[in-house]
């Protein structure tokens, strides 16, 4: 087209992303602050730029080596890809299975792309084969990430209530999709400029007008919440709440977490509230800050609260700090003889039980370990539990041949499965695993 190697379908979506860029462009000089928008405006100029230099060639006319031309469009072409994945991952807070964090996704992808693209293509100069050597690890970590996408994105879409919330999981589930799709597209079509470029243009267009409806949905909330504020027609603090539930899609559960955290209830207290074991409530605390982009309670107190700071600041001052100083201090010094004399190894220990033993109450046990072990009380006893197990696999030959459920009793857990899952969730490993890693004598 235009004398150019540029397919009509590919001048078209260039035509969009165009005005795209142009539109995102200004919002984001009207708002510099906003990091969601800078990695939209990235992805967008990243997308321009593939649909440009992928579309112009290879071409004879322009005056540089086709080898070249070719190592541009692909080395474009794959940051794109791996811009595209990062940006999902971001924008959906999507939580990685094992080894497939984004970290970990990026430096295989371009650690392959020079091992077995760049190199073979430069030493052959055979774009097919290098291309097709290349192709076969993008599409098994594309296998593997769908299968994380899928978890964690049906998983988030049943729990969410908010429409709007779930429209904007269906566009990234779509986005990713064709990202996955783009390697099995490449391998199977070749250098088909139509079908690649539409393939995984899809992705991106899905995206984009998601984004772009998420940012009027904001403006609508923003516009209403502001109207009232000037007709000063409710409470100022319950309009807040309101629009960032409406603003963030929190389900019913967190936000009556959420209110009773602005109330400064402890995790121990709203567990008892709600009828919510306190991990469930922690696990939801989290969810909550993750959809909301913050790091802690202050930081929601100061975005909900408007008015009377003096007394939001006490709020903030009252739930970080309601235990004394000094019972604090006792009951840390009680849990460091607790950890000396391995009190974590007794079968069935629950938090009450060491309240007595300690002589306090469960509430400033519950917070002490939550504020000073950055654990709820289960964790906490696991954790100490399994640290024991290791010290004692390494110095002990013997117990080197113990099965999972000797082990497990011989460190107070009450069956292999709950030990398995707590030596896991700190080794990253299977006991079977580890043990396997350790020499018998």
């Amino acid at each position: 087209m235009l004398g150019t190697e540029i397919h009509i379908t590919t001048f078209i979506y260039l035509i969009f992303q165009a005005l795209i860029l142009s539109f995102q462009l200004i919002y984001f000089l009207l708002k510099p602050d906003s990091k969601s928008r800078l990695r939209f405006l990235i992805l967008t100029l990243l997308f321009f730029l593939y649909n440009t230099i992928s579309g112009l060639v290879p071409d004879q006319n322009i005056p540089i080596r086709i080898l070249y031309q070719n190592i541009i469009a692909w080395t474009i072409g794959i940051s794109t890809a791996i811009y595209f994945l990062y940006f999902i991952y971001n924008e959906h807070n999507i939580k990685p299975i094992r080894f497939l964090n984004i970290k970990n996704i990026i430096y295989s992808l371009v650690l392959s792309f020079i091992i077995l693209f760049l190199l073979p293509y430069i030493i052959t100069e055979n774009l097919s084969l290098s291309r097709n050597i290349f192709l076969v690890l993008p599409i098994f970590l594309a296998l593997g990430c769908l299968i994380n996408i899928i978890l964690f994105l049906t998983k988030d879409y049943i729990a969410s209530k908010n429409l709007h919330y779930k429209y904007r999981i269906l566009s990234g589930g779509i986005g990713m999709m064709s990202i996955l799709a783009l390697p099995l597209v490449i391998l199977i079509c070749g250098d088909n400029q139509p079908i690649e470029h539409s393939a995984f243009s899809a992705g991106y267009f899905a995206v984009a007008l998601s984004y772009v409806r998420h940012q009027i949905h904001n403006s609508k909330i923003e516009q209403k919440l502001l109207s009232k504020l000037q007709k000063g027609s409710a409470n100022t603090n319950s309009l807040r709440h309101n629009y960032i539930i409406d603003l963030y899609g929190l389900s019913s559960v967190e936000r009556e977490i959420m209110l009773l955290m602005i109330k400064g209830y402890d995790y121990y207290k709203i567990s008892n509230e709600i009828y919510l074991s306190e991990e469930t409530v922690l696990k939801h605390v989290s969810n909550i800050f993750r959809k909301i982009k913050i790091k802690n309670r202050a930081e929601l107190i100061s975005l909900i609260t408007t008015e009377n700071k003096e007394k939001s600041n006490q709020v903030i001052n009252n739930s970080q700090n309601e235990i004394p100083k000094n019972i604090a201090d006792e009951i840390l010094e009680a849990l460091n003889n607790f950890e000396e004399t391995k009190g974590f190894l007794k079968k069935g220990l629950s938090i009450k039980e060491l309240a007595n033993k300690l002589k306090t109450n469960t509430k400033y046990l519950s917070k002490t370990i939550n504020d000073h072990k950055n654990l709820n009380f289960n964790t906490y006893i696991n954790q100490l539990r399994i640290n024991y197990t290791i010290k004692l696999l390494q110095s002990n030959t013997k117990l080197r041949n113990y099965n999972v459920k000797h082990l497990a009793e011989e460190v107070g857990f009450n069956n292999a499965e709950a030990f398995s899952r707590a030596f896991r969730k700190v080794t990253e490993k299977k006991p079977s695993e580890y043990l396997k890693e350790l020499p018998k004598k």
